[in-house]
């Protein structure tokens, strides 16, 4: 049965602090939080729309088959007799996951042959009862205690057929294996069409994205409420985290930067925070995704720390904000990418550029198109390109001046009725500490 799509959002608890509107655009005030004392929000993440299995989300049946009935479809339109899906989960890889719901630690690998049932391999002994348990996948084997173990055994499923698709990453040395144990097979690359078949997200697909959109937004809310001067970069992470990880979230990215606004060094966030010590008059700049069961969704937000933004950064912050209102204001099904370029353009007139992409599809994997600005490096895709009905993107403008920058975005589902941004916390340049 399909899982009806019941949206629970939660108000962020901002009553204790001072909403200020400046000449930089709005902006809260969060200085009295400094006592870590905020009312964070209760039982934010209600996931009643989700069904589990043995203690684990489960994918539903309507929705496994809407999956598998593509392939399907990519396979007899491509004349594939076979198609092997590989990877491990990690930030941007799900692909095993995405077909069978069970999302592995190493690599592992789903067979599909028309009119049979699908295979999971499975490397490492101990993992073998839980792919069994979690899987909607039935014929659960063992690969192998090595990777070329492993990929001998796949390649001996694969003798018979002419042409095999490839889905996901598969490492070059298994890859070579499968060739040389399976010399009769030519070998089709699939990414590209599932990718495209990624980028638009099912209703059921949404649920869980927006599960983990909220998860973010009380991630942000829990900063705005911690970060002060004295403690360590470092925090952020648990600050971070433990908004989620008793919910069944689990950290996809929680990037940073903190640097001083009268002599900044840094303008887009680190991938790692550094062991530096937060000071007053810092800007602190942070891309959260959180990810529930295979999806994210994704927030950016800019904040000053004791102090009120600079005027080099509030003009930063202003430009941000405006390229960002108008390309969501652009999101439509069959907006082009040289439209969304139009409204790039806006950065180099102020002035300014980017460093960070500026749209990119997401959801599962980090997606085609990425958008960034004819002045740098345009887009993957040509000015043509339509975006579909359904596509969840991330409009993030990381607007930078030499060594100061800032970044602001969401992720948004791109719907027949406009643009859907799946975040609520607000767009406002946030004073904390």
């Amino acid at each position: 049965m399909q899982l009806p799509v019941r949206i629970h959002w939660f108000v962020i608890r901002l009553a204790r602090s001072t909403r200020l509107v400046g000449g930089y655009g709005v902006w809260h005030d969060n200085r009295a939080h400094a006592d870590r004392t905020t009312p964070m929000t209760s039982h934010p993440f209600v996931r009643g729309e989700v069904a589990y299995h043995d203690g684990y989300p489960r994918y539903s049946k309507p929705e496994m088959e809407r999956r598998h009935q593509w392939l399907a479809q990519v396979m007899a339109e491509e004349e594939i007799d076979v198609v092997v899906v590989g990877g491990s989960t990690g930030p941007l890889e799900t692909s095993v996951q995405y077909f069978c719901n069970w999302p592995p630690q190493v690599m592992s690998y789903l067979l599909f042959r028309p009119h049979e049932a699908p295979v999971l391999s499975v490397r490492l002994w101990n993992h073998l009862p839980d792919a069994e348990r979690i899987s909607v996948v039935e014929d659960v084997v063992y690969g192998g205690d090595t990777p070329a173990d492993q990929a001998r055994e796949m390649a001996s499923r694969l003798r018979g057929g002419r042409r095999v698709g490839l889905i996901g990453s598969i490492p070059h040395d298994d890859l070579a294996v499968l060739h040389t144990e399976a010399p009769g097979c030519e070998f089709i690359i699939l990414n590209p069409a599932y990718q495209q078949f990624r980028l638009v997200k099912s209703p059921e697909e949404m649920i869980f994205t927006r599960i983990a959109s909220r998860m973010n937004d009380v991630a942000v809310e829990a900063l705005s409420a911690q970060l002060r001067p004295g403690i360590s970069e470092r925090q952020v992470a648990r600050i971070v985290e433990e908004t989620y990880l008793g919910e069944g979230g689990v950290n996809l990215i929680h990037f940073s930067l903190t640097t001083p606004m009268a002599d900044p060094r840094f303008q887009v966030p680190h991938q790692y925070q550094p062991d530096r010590t937060i000071r007053a008059g810092d800007a602190f700049v942070t891309e959260i995704s959180t990810t529930f069961w295979g999806y994210a969704g994704q927030i950016l937000r800019t904040f000053a720390i004791a102090a009120d933004p600079t005027p080099r950064y509030g003009r930063l912050y202003e430009v941000a904000t405006d390229i960002y209102h108008s390309i969501l204001s652009r999101l439509r099904p069959g907006v082009t990418v040289g439209e969304l370029l139009d409204e790039a353009d806006r950065v180099a007139a102020a002035g300014f550029d980017i460093w960070d992409d500026l749209v990119h599809g997401f959801g599962g994997a980090y997606l085609p198109p990425i958008v960034r600005t004819r002045a740098s490096r345009g887009a993957t895709h040509p000015e043509h390109w339509a975006y579909p009905e359904g596509a969840l993107v991330v409009v993030q403008p990381n607007v930078i001046d030499g060594l100061a920058g800032v970044q602001v975005g969401n992720s948004i589902q791109i719907s027949a009725d406009g643009a859907e941004v799946t975040q609520s916390f607000p767009m406002e340049l946030i004073r904390c500490g």
